[in-house]
């Protein structure tokens, strides 16, 4: 899967299953329980490569990462969650956890 980032001065593509996502596995049956240890697990699994290239995108612009970063997270986390799960994260749907996620990540990604 890549990440492509139209407006981003990074143009490349990045891969973001690399060596550390796939080391970590996103162990399905437990999901993150919370938007921050969601946050949490994605900054010890997304490359420093990919860390930069999604610092520096619009906030406006995260909507374009909904079928790479956002796939991911809903096929991993997400696909069976319960609504307490998605209560959790603030969402009434995975597609909505899944932006939630990457917000929150961005934010923490912005210091």
């Amino acid at each position: 899967m890549i990440l492509r980032l139209p407006n981003s001065p990074l143009r490349n593509e990045v891969n973001i299953i690399g060596q550390n996502w796939l080391a970590l596995k996103l162990n399905l049956e437990n999901p993150p329980a919370t938007l921050a240890e969601a946050v949490e697990r994605l900054l010890l699994i997304l490359s420093e490569e990919d860390k930069r290239a999604m610092v520096v995108m619009a906030e406006d612009d995260l909507c374009d990462l909904h079928f790479s970063i956002g796939l991911l997270i809903r096929n991993a986390w997400l696909r069976q969650a319960d609504r307490d799960l998605l209560a959790a994260y603030g969402a009434h749907s995975s597609d909505e956890a899944s932006h939630r996620v990457i917000g929150a990540l961005w934010r923490a990604l912005q210091g």
